[in-house]
């Protein structure tokens, strides 16, 4: 169990810092920043919802399974959280700045 948090804590992080450096370049920095900020939000809410109800109904099921509970709310929110973030990411990408839309750097323009 212990092994598959750990799994969940280098995937969070590696997909964290994936959407932060896969940030595009030419584009409003205050821009960026505010759908950074609703991506990011979006996917903590998701994730905490989804945790809760999970949580919630296990434990109606198995009140003496509290442990398990949590386990099973923590990996299903951060797999969510997961989801979103990547999405997220591409859609800011592909769909709010997309590349014909972009200013091109002097360092593309070499």
């Amino acid at each position: 169990m212990h092994f598959m948090v750990l799994i969940l804590l280098f995937l969070l992080g590696a997909v964290v810092w994936g959407f932060f450096h896969s940030n595009p370049k030419g584009v409003p920095a205050l821009s960026l920043a505010f759908v950074n900020a609703v991506i990011l939000l979006a996917a903590v809410g998701v994730a905490a919802l989804v945790g809760s109800v999970l949580y919630g109904d296990a434990v109606s099921v198995k009140a003496g399974e509290k442990g398990m509970a949590t386990y099973l709310a923590i990996m299903a929110g951060g797999t969510v959280f997961l989801i979103v973030v990547a999405a997220g990411g591409l859609l800011r990408n592909l769909l709010v700045f997309p590349i014909s839309k972009r200013a091109q750097s002097e360092s593309d323009a070499a």
